[in-house]
Formats: structure tokens, C-alpha cells, sequence
């Protein structure tokens, strides 16, 4: 997990350091902000560098990125393995009044690191978010965020771990967290780059419920 250099300045300057990786995260620092317009006329090649980072990791990129879809912005994450872009996952959820729009859905990628469900900003405080990437089986949860206060956000992403079962990961600016799956600290530092294991486990149990409804009676 990177805290603190964007996507390029990590790759130039500390990446031998560091060498492959199953999995390579960054907050919002990552790229920044990326235009499609000037992405798909060739001006930018944020998407390109990404691709190529996670190549020379050998493994899956998570990176954040503030997206600008001809006037409407977006909080994101790109998602890329081994030179290929897998996708880009907006923030489904945006509070108060903000030029930030909310995305359409939620989503988990198939990589050789596992099945990463990703999380994008404020979706950090919805329970019902991380429960989605559960039920869609996902391994592991990785949330792209801001600056992220170490307080609320930190206890969001270890409650979201504990009741949906899924180890989370949050990456921010200046600070990275990891919940293991039964909701304890597992990795927290505000180290510039850190790296750490988490084990990834599926422990499944019965849950039955009691509520009124459901009459078929004519």
C-alpha cells in the first residue's frame, strides 16, 4: 500500500525496492484527476501507466483517481493486472452537496490475487456496500479513500470485515489500514509505502431470521 507519491514517482524511485507484488493499492493520490476526453484523444496516458505498473508488480493494481467524464466528475478506481485494465468502479455513494457525482454499481474483479471487491471513497460508511461485495463472493474488500481520519472510517472498515466476513483493506493519503476477517486490526501504519500479509478466509454460518410478510393466501 502507497500513502505518499503518486502512481509515476512510486514506479521511478522505489519500486526496485519494493519489487512484485500481489497486490498494489493507492488512495487518491495515485493519478488524480483523469479526463476520458483527453485520455481517449491521446493527450493523457494515465490509464497506460497504470496498466504498466501493474505489469512490472507481476500483479493486480488498485488505484484511485478523481474521473471526468465530459463535465461529470466522479470519485473512482482503476483496477489493472499484469499490463490489462480491468475496469473502473465509482464511488456509489456522495454525501451532502459536492461537484462529485455518485457511480451505478458496485463490483468484484476476478484476478489471480483473489476475487477483490472494490469500495470507492464514502462507500466506507454504508454497511450495506461491503455487504454486496460479500454476497458476490468476494476474498478481499480494498477501499480507495482521501485522507482518511484514522477515528470513524478505520472503525467503519473493521465493522464492514467483522459482520460481512471479508478482510478490508483501506488506502489512503498519508494512511493504510488492514481488518482481518473477524474484524481485528490486522495492519494499520502512516508509513509511505507498506507492505503486509492478510489472510485471505471464507468461514461461512447459518443465519435465520424471524419477520412478518410472505402470504400467498388468496
Amino acid at each position: 500500500m502507497v500513502t505518499c507519491s503518486n502512481l509515476n514517482a512510486f514506479w521511478q524511485e522505489k519500486l526496485e525496492k519494493t519489487g512484485k507484488s500481489d497486490l498494489l493499492a493507492f488512495g487518491f493520490n495515485g493519478l488524480g484527476l483523469v479526463s476520458y476526453k483527453s485520455e481517449l484523444e491521446g493527450k493523457t496516458e494515465f490509464f497506460h501507466d497504470a496498466a504498466g505498473l501493474s505489469r512490472a508488480t507481476g500483479g493486480v493494481l488498485v488505484c484511485g483517481c478523481d474521473t471526468d467524464t465530459y463535465g461529470v466528475f466522479r470519485h473512482s478506481a482503476l483496477v489493472a493486472e499484469k499490463g490489462r485494465i480491468l475496469g473502473v468502479s465509482d464511488a456509489c455513494y456522495a454525501l451532502d452537496e459536492s461537484e462529485f457525482r455518485a457511480g451505478g454499481s458496485f463490483r468484484v474483479y476476478e484476478t489471480g490475487a483473489g476475487r477483490v471487491g472494490v469500495l470507492v471513497g464514502d462507500d466506507v460508511y454504508f454497511p450495506e456496500a461491503a455487504k454486496v461485495l460479500s454476497l458476490c463472493d468476494a476474498d478481499v474488500i480494498v477501499c480507495v479513500y482521501h485522507r482518511a481520519a484514522a477515528g470513524m472510517t478505520e472503525v467503519m472498515a473493521r465493522a464492514a470485515a467483522f459482520s460481512c466476513g471479508v478482510p478490508f483493506i483501506l488506502a489512503a493519503e498519508s494512511f493504510v489500514s488492514a481488518a482481518g476477517a473477524n474484524g481485528e486490526i490486522a495492519y494499520s501504519s502512516r508509513r509511505d509505502v507498506n507492505e503486509f500479509p492478510l489472510r485471505l478466509v471464507k468461514d461461512y454460518h447459518k443465519i435465520s431470521t424471524r419477520r412478518r410478510g410472505f402470504s400467498f393466501e388468496q
